[in-house]
């Protein structure tokens, strides 16, 4: 399985020679199929991309084995693209994208409560005050936006903040949903009670807390990513009403968000599911 997740020379130069001007299409049409893992990928699912360029990458896609032509739709096998595919193509388009196209990031703020120093001052700074958007707003845009796939990113977790992600899924059209977490302290005594509400809502579970020779190795990144299109990334843990502390992010779409989007997907593939026994 770890094969999977890289790339080897000789793919990733067929890739870039075969798919190098319709990269942005071959990104959004890997992604699809690896949601669609044994099923099938029609082109409603689709109805955003160019027609031509949709037909060159299927057409690709299909003399690799990636997908099978039926009717109008593809079945895509379960095993068939490698899974370091769509993160791949996505870096591809990302480096090859026009950056003019890029709209300007949103910052999101949350301040300490009343009496703050920090909040005190800000207004002070005119217009950049003007235009902050609070953390929790920032959040609920993005889940807001996401049509397919909705990611979460946190390594620690209260009962507040818990309860504050699942209100994120369940607002989220998304139906493919995973919280990504680091499976110690609060994080764990958070999600146990939770346990049956979690997968009711089908919400897939990974534990970035990985062995390693001297420790452990994890994640601290705070991440909520709707469709490899649009990303909160910032400071705050989903820790609510825990911290005098000041937290801030952006949340940012097209080519930024390709790339947070390959980190997090890296950090997917590495993760182990959840285990409710420990």
């Amino acid at each position: 399985m770890k094969g999977d997740l890289q790339l080897g020379h000789a793919m990733a130069t067929s890739l870039v020679t075969s798919l190098a001007t319709d990269c942005s299409v071959a990104a959004e049409l890997a992604a699809a199929a690896d949601l669609r893992r044994g099923s099938v990928l029609d082109r409603a699912t689709l109805s955003g991309v160019p027609r031509s360029a949709l037909e060159r990458v299927a057409a690709d896609f299909e003399k690799r084995g990636w997908l099978v032509k039926q009717g109008s739709a593809w079945h895509v096998p379960r095993i068939g693209m490698p899974s370091a595919v769509p993160a791949f193509l996505a870096g591809m388009a990302a480096m090859r994208g026009p950056a003019a196209a890029e709209e300007a990031a949103l910052t999101a703020v949350t301040l300490p409560p009343y009496p703050s120093a920090i909040a005190a001052a800000l207004p002070a700074t005119g217009l950049s005050y003007a235009s902050l958007i609070s953390t929790e707003e920032a959040m609920a845009r993005v889940a807001d936006a996401a049509a397919s796939r909705l990611t979460l990113m946190t390594p620690f977790l209260n009962k507040g903040g818990l309860d504050f992600a699942i209100g994120l899924f369940e607002r989220s059209p998304a139906t493919a949903r995973t919280l990504i977490v680091r499976g110690a302290g609060s994080t764990r005594a958070a999600l146990h009670p939770q346990r049956e509400r979690l997968e009711f809502l089908q919400i897939t579970i990974l534990d970035c807390l990985l062995p390693t020779a001297d420790g452990y190795e994890t994640s601290h990144a705070k991440v909520v990513l709707a469709d490899d299109q649009l990303a909160y990334v910032g400071s705050a843990n989903l820790l609510l009403q825990l911290h005098h502390s000041m937290e801030l992010g952006n949340v940012v779409r097209g080519r930024a968000a390709k790339v947070v989007a390959s980190v997090v997907r890296a950090v997917e593939a590495i993760s182990p599911p959840w285990s409710w026994r420990r």
